[in-house]
């Protein structure tokens, strides 16, 4: 099981922010946990190449 992942997620109206299934099923994170978060502003042109060279995808069966 692995412990971190870098992925890249949208502000909600409400300020928060979803974390895909597949990040909380390939780190088992349920309700209550403590996560620790870094958050960085990324540009939409690189978003498809971060993605994309992310071995993490690869680990946790994220689709791109």
């Amino acid at each position: 099981m692995a412990n971190s992942s870098i992925y890249v997620a949208e502000i909600r109206d409400d300020n928060a922010i979803n974390i895909p299934s597949e990040v909380l099923n390939g780190l088992d994170l349920h309700p209550g946990d403590k996560v620790e978060v870094f958050i960085k502003r990324i540009r939409a042109r690189r978003l498809d190449i971060k993605i994309s060279r992310n071995p993490l995808v690869k680990i946790l069966d994220i689709k791109a």
